[in-house]
């Protein structure tokens, strides 16, 4: 089978991309022939950058110069796709688009490079993400999703159906209550938001997401507007001593608006399966 081996920038300064990338990516340089190639470490597929001048002596022909936006795209893979967007727009990337969640359970966000190259940077795609088992976790791993947006139509719809109470489905009603003082989302549309976001985040449990019972609370209301997003903390990790080919972990699971505030604090015990032997 043809393997892709590498993917070569052709850049007025291939240092100062390599080094560029190492800063806003996370990337590790691999081989270096002086400043006119630089393979930067990716895996599989090996990201190169030639200083310009370098290919035209090498092969004779002749490229236009790639500076500039390009319709071409490098697409990276990160465990947290928020973390990786906001460390390379501090390193002067230019945002394109902000993480956003697509409906198959990927996590995407682009951004340009100092060259004008548009990356993608993505998580794992759940359905072909590597299945975590118990034998994977730890206490002190964190993952993340999100975020989404709650609307006041989608507040009121919901609590119209399953949580038929004024301050969900009434904003005059809602705006005189003496502890909500505004509309403000059910709780249970809330947990059912933040749901979606763990299944993107950890739908590739192996086995599923199975709970044992947890506790649960709303430390403030959501609002019409607000951006929600989870952060997932693994707590415990314990195999079972009757059942060898499983075990439970407890995690910590926040959902956050966009001023960083916890709207809601679940932690749960899953039943998680441990690695085939």
């Amino acid at each position: 089978m043809t393997r892709l081996a590498r993917i070569i920038r052709h850049v007025p300064d291939a240092r100062a991309s390599a080094d560029f990338y190492a800063r806003a990516f996370g990337l590790t340089e691999k081989l270096a022939l002086g400043e006119d190639y630089i393979a930067m470490e990716t895996g599989e597929t090996v990201l190169g950058f030639a200083r310009q001048g370098f290919f035209e002596r090498e092969t004779g022909l002749h490229l236009p110069s790639s500076h500039g936006e390009s319709a071409q795209e490098i697409a990276f893979e990160v465990p947290d796709v928020a973390a990786a967007h906001a460390r390379a727009m501090r390193e002067g990337c230019a945002e394109v688009l902000a993480p956003v969640d697509k409906p198959w359970g990927q996590t995407l966000s682009y951004v340009r490079d100092l060259d004008g190259a548009l990356v993608q940077l993505g998580s794992p795609i759940g359905a072909l993400a590597a299945p975590l088992y118990l034998d994977d976790l730890a206490p002190g791993q964190v993952f993340r999703a999100g975020p989404v947006t709650v609307t006041a139509p989608e507040i009121m719809d919901y609590a119209a159906r399953y949580d038929p109470q004024p301050f969900h489905t009434d904003p005059v009603a809602a705006a005189e209550h003496p502890l909500f003082r505004g509309l403000a989302a059910s709780g249970w549309h809330t947990a059912a938001l933040t749901m979606r976001m763990v299944v993107r985040a950890i739908g590739h449990l192996a086995g599923g997401i199975v709970g044992a019972g947890g506790e649960l609370q709303w430390p403030r209301p959501v609002r019409p507007g607000d951006e929600l997003r989870v952060e997932i903390e693994m707590l415990e990790v314990t195999p079972s001593r009757s059942r060898p080919d499983r075990g439970s972990a407890v995690v910590r699971i926040t959902t956050l608006n966009q001023a960083g505030e916890a709207v809601q604090v679940f932690t749960p015990r899953m039943v998680v399966p441990r690695r085939p032997s």
